[in-house]
């Protein structure tokens, strides 16, 4: 298990990248990146405050799984993802409506981010993304030719699959992980009381270990490579838990 950024290769010709994992240890990161994240986990709490969890018949094994933009809405005869449920956006419209006008803040830093640890993966993802003429992330539903993706996944409370690949559309995932207080969206710096949780590639012999204070990011093919999240803890009525969120491209 790694606990510093890494870039992973399938074998010793380092022909094939597998993951790129950058760690943001909060002691030594920017404040105004640190600022952005404790912004998104805010964020991506609010959103989840309108919104049921996902019933997934996929790999996911334990824990919470939400959804943030449009899933194959721009394909003819399929759904758009549900980015609020009715009755809870009624009981605070203006909240979730004034929440909705951020989502276009959180595409860009995501992008920022992800280009930050690999702008070459970045750049594959963006000519995916435009060559589908695919919805923003934002509510709007227009294309946004600066844009990279349409979706977020969002995972909490302890999530947990079992091995497996992603089948969509995006060359590469990007991925980033908060650790945080789930009832207020803050950023937990220390001992964040979660035990467990690693992400793991299981057919390639490598995995991602949190222990440690910071943030943690990972470019990956996820659809040609196997990767898992392992159980994890936490103490019984802590608000702690580990937020993780995907850009993704559905099919």
């Amino acid at each position: 298990m790694f606990r510093k950024g890494f870039v992973a290769w399938s074998d010793n010709r380092q022909k094939h990248i597998v993951a790129l994992v950058k760690f943001h240890p909060f002691a030594t990161v920017d404040a105004l990146v640190k600022a952005k994240f404790q912004h998104l986990a805010h964020h991506l709490v609010a959103q989840s405050t309108f919104q049921n969890p996902n019933k997934s018949k996929g790999p996911a094994i334990s824990g919470k799984m939400y959804s943030l933009g449009w899933c194959n809405g721009f394909k003819s005869n399929t759904k758009l993802a549900i980015t609020g449920i009715a009755e809870k956006v009624l009981h605070d419209r203006k909240g979730y409506e004034d929440l909705q006008k951020h989502v276009p803040k959180v595409n860009t830093f995501s992008g920022e981010q992800f280009k930050n640890l690999f702008k070459h993966l970045f750049d594959q993802v963006q000519v995916q993304y435009l060559g589908l003429e695919a919805p923003a992330l934002s509510p709007n539903i227009e294309h946004n030719p600066d844009g990279f993706t349409s979706h977020l996944l969002l995972t909490m409370d302890n999530f947990a699959n079992t091995s497996h690949t992603d089948q969509d559309a995006s060359p590469y995932y990007f991925v980033t992980w908060l650790p945080i207080n789930k009832k207020t969206g803050d950023l937990i710096e220390e001992d964040l009381d979660v035990s467990g949780g690693q992400f793991v590639f299981p057919r390639n012999g490598f995995g991602i270990d949190f222990t440690g204070f910071c943030v943690v990011e990972c470019a990956w093919r996820a659809n040609h490579y196997h990767c898992l999240t392992l159980p994890s803890t936490t103490s019984h009525s802590s608000p702690h838990t580990r937020l993780g969120y995907s850009s993704q491209l559905p099919c």
